[in-house]
């Protein structure tokens, strides 16, 4: 009972510092993203955009799970780590070589000259990557979620500020690209400096088959999973060009942004929470169980306040020159929930092992994508965002439905999950119909307005009734909340 409580205790601490550091990230996002969205074309965000595409995918194959095996292991030893950190450098080394060579090959698959230098100078992503893979990953599996987020909010931060600097004398697209650049080598100097291991090399090819044995099922499966986060970038860049593909970004991108606060965070502290927990069925069912809840809770509001506000969201943040992006915000919006809940189950069937069954469901994810990007291009954004939006409630069914194989909940139990989330749902269009009703015109006054009357109306009915608004995973994980602070306080 007391490992049980104990682990409650460091998960939710865990959470704290994550949501605390991911919070200011998000933040910093938003005001970095105002900021070169006004100094910035499309274009130059497209084109860029191109190059992560294929940086975000080879770097899957550079770092080959190693990382997530690291974390899994019941037992780790230092022949592990050492057979880890040498791999992942020779990965990282053949595919900086290979990057840098193929780039041209590259550039006129995207029909974009440009982007041959640009790849060429942001292959060094690799080996920044290549060196910091397993600091990061002992990090996460000590749970040093405070550290963690430290390190993810100052790397941001270096991201922000050569970015901004680079972009207001005039570097067009070099500015993000010198951004990316700075973030890697300001996280990889970081998380060298505060978690050192031993890194002698060695090839211990029994260490080694362990790791790939569960780092080749998560990397088919991580595969699968970033073409699917990549497909709509690569059809969007090669279909209707790097102008498109800027607006497109952009609008993925706010839509992406409550879905990493509360989906990555959930994921980051719950797949080590879960792994320790791997074997106690009754565990995981609560532990998923609270998981989803909570990130029904947040981003069903959240999601339907994007899609009725998008106009008055990108109007403040970008500005009228960005209108464009609008319909696709709001279709893309109305998956957020779908996009955030399946990294729960996500969590839970990476830290019971079964790899190689999310593999081939997240091949299916992959192919929906691509599919649907590809016919929804022919009617721009918009038939790209639909079709994207297709994909991720398929993901969501499909990684629903194989979670439900490992614990003890049935659909009625899910979708009892949503009913506060729901909830929150129908509150928040009531909210912003009321405001379009009295005809408030100025943006930032109709979400200002639309946010304080949502606030009012959920604040009272919870007097009123809070087992039914909030319901008892809700009410559970806010007890927790509160018994965390007083222990905080008590040691102060």
């Amino acid at each position: 009972m007391k490992k049980n409580e104990s682990l409650t205790h460091s998960t939710f601490k865990g959470l704290f510092w994550m949501f605390c550091g991911t919070g200011s990230q998000a933040i910093l996002q938003f005001l970095v993203m105002i900021l070169l969205a006004r100094l910035l074309s499309p274009s130059d965000f497209g084109i860029v955009n191109a190059a992560m595409v294929v940086i975000s995918f080879t770097t899957v194959f550079s770092m080959i799970g190693v990382g997530p095996a690291l974390i899994q292991r019941p037992k780790l030893t230092d022949s592990h780590i050492r057979s880890g950190f040498t791999l992942t450098i020779l990965l990282s080394i053949f595919f900086t070589t290979l990057l840098y060579f193929s780039s041209s090959s590259i550039a006129v698959f995207f029909r974009m000259n440009d982007l041959k230098i640009i790849l060429q100078t942001m292959s060094l992503v690799f080996l920044l990557k290549g060196f910091s893979v397993v600091a990061e990953s002992l990090i996460q599996r000590k749970m040093k979620f405070k550290l963690f987020t430290s390190i993810e909010v100052i790397s941001y931060i270096a991201y922000g500020s050569i970015g901004s600097l680079c972009a207001m004398v005039g570097l067009g697209y070099w500015a993000l690209v010198y951004a990316v650049l700075g973030q890697n080598i300001t996280k990889t100097i970081l998380l060298f400096t505060f978690e050192r291991h031993n890194m002698k090399p060695q090839i211990h090819w029994d260490s080694v088959k362990e790791l790939l044995f569960f780092g080749g099922g998560f990397t088919i499966a991580r595969l699968s999973n970033q073409f699917a986060l990549q497909a709509d970038n690569l059809v969007v860049g090669r279909w209707l060009g790097s102008y498109s593909l800027g607006l497109y970004g952009r609008a993925y991108q706010l839509m992406i942004m409550p879905a990493n606060l509360f989906g990555q965070v959930m994921d980051k502290v719950l797949f080590p929470a879960m792994a320790r927990i791997q074997k106690e069925q009754n565990q995981l069912s609560l532990a998923y169980r609270i998981g989803i809840t909570a990130v029904s809770f947040v981003t069903i509001p959240v999601g339907i306040f994007i899609c009725l506000l998008s106009r008055d969201i990108v109007i403040i943040l970008f500005g009228k020159d960005w209108l464009s992006l609008v319909p696709a915000l709001q279709v893309l919006a109305v998956g957020l929930v779908f996009r955030t809940s399946y990294k729960i189950s996500d969590s839970l069937v990476r830290a019971t092992g079964a790899v190689y069954r999310r593999a081939w469901r997240q091949i299916i994810y992959a192919l929906a994508v691509f599919s649907g990007a590809w016919i929804g291009q022919h009617w721009g954004i918009i038939g790209v965002s639909y079709g994207v939006l297709f994909a991720i409630i398929i993901n969501y069914c499909l990684m629903t439905h194989l979670s439900m194989q490992f614990i003890n909940l049935s659909v009625k139990d899910i979708l009892q999950s949503h009913v506060p989330g729901l909830l929150l749902g129908m509150l928040a269009v009531i909210s912003v119909w009321l405001i379009d009703w009295i005809s408030i015109e100025v943006s930032i006054l109709r979400i200002f307005l639309s946010g304080i009357l949502f606030i009012t109306i959920v604040s009272i009915l919870i007097r009123i009734n809070t087992g039914r608004i909030l319901g008892k995973e809700m009410i559970w994980i806010m007890d927790q909340v509160v018994d965390m602070i007083k222990s905080r306080r008590l040691k102060k």
